[in-house]
């Protein structure tokens, strides 16, 4: 009788054993990504992208929008001259339409409103460069 019991005992065991085995939780690993190093844009790949880009006009609006945002004109009028570039190359580019001309103008005029001749003359000189 006794090795009835004890059989018993250990086929409980075994059954409990065997349950927390199957029906233990696995813990969530927790990998490591590293995030992508961002590209810090600078005003030279925006000239670049204007000089070069002469099949897509998003790419043309999306340099303009990040001038706009992130290059403001510097006090000193001498240190204008990549902002001045930008303004030549965006006119002179074919991509751009005259509302987009316009639209540039507008957009820098309002952020940069010292430098609202420069702007005006270096983006004739652009749209007279096209021609």
């Amino acid at each position: 009788m006794l090795y009835l019991v004890g059989f018993f005992l250990l086929f409980i065991i075994i059954l409990i054993v065997i349950t927390f085995v199957v029906f233990k939780k696995s813990k969530p690993q927790v990998c490591d990504i590293d995030p992508k190093p961002t590209k810090v844009l600078s005003l030279d790949d925006l000239l670049k992208t204007l000089k070069t880009q002469k099949d897509e006009v998003s790419k043309i609006e999306e340099t303009l929008s990040l001038m706009c945002k992130n290059f403001p004109f510097p006090d000193n009028e001498k240190d204008a001259n990549k902002h001045f570039e930008f303004v030549y190359f965006f006119a002179k580019n074919p991509l751009s339409s005259a509302k987009l001309i316009v639209k540039m103008q507008k957009d820098l005029t309002a952020v940069n409103p010292k430098y609202s001749k420069q702007i005006e003359d270096f983006q004739m000189r652009g749209v007279e460069a096209r021609k």
